[in-house]
């Protein structure tokens, strides 16, 4: 599957990765700590929020 403009993408694709970058600073075996896991989620759901916002992509 590929999208018609990837370039749309780049916004929530870059949620992700930050997510992920968080991810590994603070440990993936440590996001259970205090303040941890909301931080990884934070990105995941501006993700979220910017597909229900684009349902075109």
């Amino acid at each position: 599957m590929q999208a018609k403009d990837p370039s749309l993408y780049a916004e929530p694709i870059g949620f992700v990765k930050e997510a992920e970058r968080r991810a590994d600073h603070f440990g993936r075996d440590n996001l259970g700590a205090k303040g941890n896991s909301l931080a990884v989620s934070l990105p995941l759901q501006r993700m979220a929020a910017w597909f229900r916002e684009h349902p075109e992509g």
